[in-house]
């Protein structure tokens, strides 16, 4: 009896779901990352430990004091043990051909969409998407991997410039899933023609299958542009710092907080992150044209005419 009772107080403490009928844990049950109480704690962690959806949930507690992050997780594993169960009903096992399930009980039933323009701060968060059954292409992709993570589907986070898509990669099969399309497929090429990825293939993050922390990193990329646009530059700093440390050769982490530096007056550290992100993606105007900028409150007006008229 004093052993069912600990069970039953493991369980309610660490929001796992209960269900009867549900036995078998889900995949990600012996993650390390669910535990964790901070980001600072999910650094720490092995690439492999992360618990994704854990350490967004957490971002999301730090964004808005009224989100309980173990509530959403909760209602992630619900989901999870209902895919599982239409695998299940199916005799299907969880693999490439559990995309069409997932799809189907997510946009078609769910109902979950892309927004048309990722210009409000709150579509990046996890919370967000549950709640509104809204989000853009990372945001989106998010919710994706954390169900993946849980149903142990081998999927992964690709980034390219100003995109982000997930792919399905066992090793044996591959293909690209658009989670702002209904999860539908495009090949490689459509995303390196439309988003201009650079050719340079050398320590390049573009078009890789990204593991977590990659993942997060870009999470960062964006989060610090959320706070940025909600006036916390000392927030979008952090964030931005950390984006640029876990993936150094992202172009737009490198841009992202060299505008920070640039409203900050550290023209310097701007000019060094711009010509970073320059050198990882050379044919990005918006680059060129915010280097024009640092060098013009550098007062270099020459090379700041150079860089904007690459730009243009």
């Amino acid at each position: 009896m004093k052993k069912v009772l600990s069970l039953i107080i493991c369980f309610l403490a660490f929001g796992t779901s209960v269900s009867i009928g549900r036995v078998k844990p889900l995949a990600n049950e012996n993650s390390r990352g669910l535990y964790v109480r901070s980001i600072e704690q999910v650094l720490r962690l092995e690439e492999d430990e992360i618990d994704l959806a854990t350490a967004v949930l957490i971002i999301s507690e730090q964004w808005n004091d009224n989100v309980y992050g173990r509530r959403y997780l909760t209602e992630l594993d619900d989901m999870a043990f209902e895919i599982r169960d239409r695998l299940k009903a199916k005799r299907m096992w969880p693999n490439r051909k559990a995309i069409a399930v997932i799809n189907e009980y997510l946009f078609d039933e769910l109902k979950f969409k892309s927004v048309e323009k990722a210009d409000n701060p709150n579509d990046l968060f996890l919370h967000s998407v549950l709640d509104e059954k809204r989000g853009y292409c990372l945001s989106l992709s998010i919710l994706y991997l954390s169900l993946a993570e849980r149903l142990g589907l081998p999927l992964y986070g690709v980034v390219v410039p100003e995109h982000f898509f997930v792919r399905y990669d066992d090793g044996r099969v591959r293909f690209n899933i658009e989670t702002t399309a209904k999860g539908g497929y495009a090949e490689d090429e459509h995303y390196i023609k439309k988003f201009h990825v650079p050719q340079d293939e050398r320590d390049s993050i573009y078009m890789k299958n990204l593991n977590k922390l990659q993942t997060l990193g870009c999470f960062f990329n964006n989060l610090g542009n959320s706070y940025n646009d909600v006036g916390n530059t000392d927030q979008a700093m952090v964030a931005l710092e950390r984006a640029a440390e876990i993936n150094p050769s992202l172009a737009e982490a490198r841009m992202n907080l060299g505008n920070i530096y640039l409203k900050k007056d550290r023209i310097a550290d701007a000019i060094f992150e711009y010509r970073a992100a320059l050198e990882i993606n050379p044919n990005d105007d918006k680059m060129h044209n915010n280097l024009g900028n640092a060098y013009a409150k550098r007062g270099w007006h020459n090379d700041a005419i150079g860089q904007y008229t690459q730009s243009l």
